[in-house]
């Protein structure tokens, strides 16, 4: 009897265990408890997707057994538990040669997401690639982003390159074109916005005067200072926006313990703003120079959106900082927090449009050398996007798995060994000798 009501125990407890089990399935419950949030969707992707209001197909060209299509079903199972008009189907291009040759499949591990008559296809997916062809997909913004040139700039293709700046913008569909100032009677109709990156000469005043105007009617503007080099550009954010360019380099402790240099800026915590919510990355700029906000403003919205460590001054005297001899000097140096970054807006006198301008110290982070250290891709993302009123289209990074050590002390380390291993299974059976020579007895 006894042991028909353990059987029956048994059995209750299993197909409790199961049924439950089958519950969660179908209702689709799913809980991620993982400390990176390994198996969830950013909440970047979230954001996107609850954007999205018409259909998305992807079709995922997989042979059975390739490496990789359990890990992206259930990504892709992910995505279409967030939003109803998300759908995706696995086809083996070998047994569908036709389809493979109408999206131009050349091998497998390819995906297509198709829009309408839109199409955008993906080698080797993962969460970043998918999402950003959907930005791409539902990218509506029809113009440039244009890069000035002509006054030493950094250029796509120049010895200073930002080709990854101008994929970073291809990736949502943006285009971008540089463009020379010179000749033109004001800035093209179609610029989404406008970027000036570590002029090293100075402008002409007929060019000042077209920014300006480009400014006045809404414009968006974003300008990157070489702190190594001086242009006119200086005096025209002066004048343009009432801030005070400060002469000198940041020194900063905190960047010796990053990147190995003292003259590198580091920001780890940020002020509130759109580009920078939550975002939990450091950013790195090489050398930066800072600026001084005014208290108060008439026309523009201003506030700081990078700032340097306590820890850190503004050096002034060169030829020592040349030496490696810089010290902080009370009387010429400026103590830190220091801003090297901020944002300006106003709106304009229709109350429907806006001018938005962003100022940065430094140019480096934004070449294909720095823009991928830290979050300096994802600030540099967020930051045109808000440019371009494009604030629900941030950063869609993944958090990365963090690598964790563990340290044992000697005494643990003969405990993790010597118990499981050894004391353990000799105690296992010494009780197993015990019950037998106990049974015989």
């Amino acid at each position: 009897m006894r042991k028909l009501n353990l059987f029956i125990t048994v059995v209750l407890g299993l197909a409790l265990l199961v049924g439950v089990n089958i519950l969660i399935k179908r209702a689709g419950w799913q809980w991620d408890l993982t400390a990176n949030k390994r198996y969830s969707l950013s909440k970047e992707t979230q954001k996107v997707l609850k954007s999205l209001h018409s259909k998305i197909t992807v079709l995922c060209f997989y042979r059975p057994g390739d490496n990789g299509k359990e890990q992206l079903e259930d990504l892709l199972k992910l995505y279409a538990r967030e939003n109803k008009h998300f759908s995706y189907e696995f086809i083996d291009p070998d047994r569908a040669p036709n389809l493979a040759k109408e999206y131009e499949i050349f091998q497998s591990g390819e995906v297509v997401l198709i829009k309408g008559k839109k199409k955008e296809k993906v080698l080797f997916p993962d969460e970043e690639k998918i999402t950003n062809a959907i930005l791409r997909l539902c990218n509506e913004e029809k113009g440039f982003v244009y890069i000035v040139k002509g006054h030493g700039e950094e250029t796509i293709a120049g010895t200073r390159s930002i080709s990854n700046l101008s994929k970073l913008l291809a990736d949502q569909g943006i285009k971008s074109k540089e463009i020379s100032l010179l000749g033109q009677k004001r800035i093209p109709q179609d610029a989404l916005s406008v970027l000036i990156l570590g002029p090293q000469k100075d402008f002409l005043s007929a060019e000042l005067t077209l920014l300006q105007n480009y400014v006045n009617r809404g414009g968006r503007l974003l300008i990157a200072f070489g702190p190594e080099t001086t242009s006119n550009i200086s005096s025209f954010v002066e004048k343009l926006l009432g801030v005070k360019v400060l002469k000198g380099f940041i020194i900063d402790s905190v960047g010796k313990l990053v990147v190995g240099s003292f003259m590198a800026a580091i920001a780890e915590s940020y002020p509130y703003h759109p580009i920078t919510r939550d975002f939990n990355f450091i950013t790195v700029f090489p050398t930066a120079l800072a600026f001084d906000l005014p208290q108060k403003t008439t026309n523009w919205q201003m506030g700081a959106l990078l700032k340097t460590s306590a820890g850190s001054w503004l050096e002034t005297d060169i030829k020592d900082l040349k030496k490696g001899e810089a010290q902080f000097d009370q009387k010429t140096d400026k103590k830190g927090p220091l801003v090297f970054g901020f944002w300006a807006e106003k709106t304009l006198k229709n109350k429907k449009n806006k001018s938005r301008v962003l100022v940065f110290g430094d140019d480096d982070f934004l070449t294909d050398r720095y823009i991928n250290l830290g979050g300096n891709k994802d600030l540099v993302r967020n930051a045109l996007n808000w440019l371009r009123e494009k604030d629900n289209l941030l950063s869609i990074s993944k958090s990365k798995v963090n690598n964790v050590f563990l340290f044992l002390s000697p005494g643990e380390k003969f405990v993790l060994t010597w118990v499981p291993l050894v004391i353990l299974p000799v105690l296992c059976i010494v009780l197993a000798v015990l019950v037998a020579v106990q049974r015989r007895r």
